[in-house]
């Protein structure tokens, strides 16, 4: 006879999960460990991380970190939220946080814009700390509403082209420094700080088209790939830079405006520009408005051409992200001609 041979059947144990209570709440004792275990690996030397911490990081990290303002003005905002609370761990903050000390700034006279200057690089600090820290979290001090901010905003008033040549001809009359760089934007529409900011090397004088290259420097941080571009200078443009040219090589200078080649030489030569425009009411930022309002008055030139002078972006398809040379100077040029002042 055959012997059956039978097979044990193996036991299988499940396995058996401990629950721990916590607040009347039960948890897995697994699931405790992992928490418990990321939350001592965020720590540093035994502490949790601070705003000092972040504020550190935040100041190693940030690409204007070199600029003499910038760190000023960084270093203040972080001190008066630091001596309101104290040095908050970072686990800690909550929107109630910056909403308090909103409520504390405008109480004693801060205005809404100045407010959000300093919502704007404690929310900065934040989001660059818990992205090195490995904190997965939103910051607390985004999306911040300031009452009154906007309020006392001028509406931007109307350049007729009558306005613009009036400019034109005031800008002309005893050349300076900040007259020449206005007469630049004239026909550019760059922002103040473009020309002011750019090196002598990047005006390029001996070229089919004369042009000026917007690009990073010590003084300038471009912070978007179409704020990098070469705009041909045509016109009084032209003229105007040519001058400044002259002027820095006299200076023996590395610098296109060596007037204004210094941190916040912007926000001078902007008060000069407003005061000698000033029975026409005119700023310099308003050179940007007009030209883009001459463009869009054509209502001939491809925006996506239009933006390769100005500089601005907005977005759209991934065809407009492809291609390794972008619009031409030829074709720049020609929109500059057609817009001329």
């Amino acid at each position: 006879m055959r012997a059956i041979v039978i097979k044990p059947h193996p036991i299988v144990f499940d396995k058996i999960e401990r629950l721990i209570k916590v607040n009347g709440m039960n948890f897995e004792e697994e699931f405790l460990a992992k928490v418990i275990s990321e939350h001592l690996a965020k720590q540093k030397n035994g502490k949790l991380p601070t705003i000092t911490d972040a504020f550190q990081i935040y100041m190693n990290e940030a690409t204007s970190s070199h600029r003499p303002t910038f760190v000023k003005h960084a270093n203040y905002h972080f001190r008066s939220f630091k001596d309101f609370f104290g040095d908050l761990t970072l686990d800690e903050l909550k929107h109630w946080h910056i909403t308090e000390y909103r409520d504390y700034q405008l109480a004693r006279g801060l205005s809404p814009t100045s407010v959000r200057k300093h919502n704007n690089t404690l929310n900065a600090m934040l989001n660059m700390a818990f992205k090195h820290l490995d904190i997965d979290r939103l910051s607390p001090f985004r999306a911040l509403k300031i009452r009154g901010e906007g309020d006392n905003k001028r509406p931007m008033p109307i350049i007729t082209t009558q306005l613009i040549h009036q400019v034109k001809e005031c800008l002309l009359r005893n050349s300076t420094p900040h007259k020449l760089v206005a007469l630049i934007q004239l026909n550019t529409g760059f922002r103040l700080s473009e020309p002011l900011f750019a090196r002598l090397e990047d005006c390029v004088l001996e070229h089919d088209i004369p042009h000026l290259w917007i690009r990073r420097n010590a003084l300038s941080d471009r912070k978007t790939k179409s704020s990098i571009r070469a705009v041909p200078l045509c016109g009084v443009s032209l003229d105007a830079a040519k001058e400044l040219y002259k002027i820095a090589k006299r200076k023996n200078s590395e610098w296109f405006v060596p007037h204004y080649a210094r941190d916040n030489g912007n926000s001078s030569c902007s008060q000069i520009i407003k005061k000698t425009l000033k029975e026409f009411d005119f700023k310099s930022h308003m050179f940007r408005h007009a030209i883009i309002d001459r463009m869009k008055a054509r209502n001939d030139i491809p925006t996506r051409l239009a933006e390769s002078i100005t500089g601005h972006s907005s977005g759209g398809s991934e065809f407009n992200m492809y291609g390794t040379v972008g619009y031409t100077l030829e074709q720049k040029r020609d929109v500059i001609l057609k817009v001329l002042i």
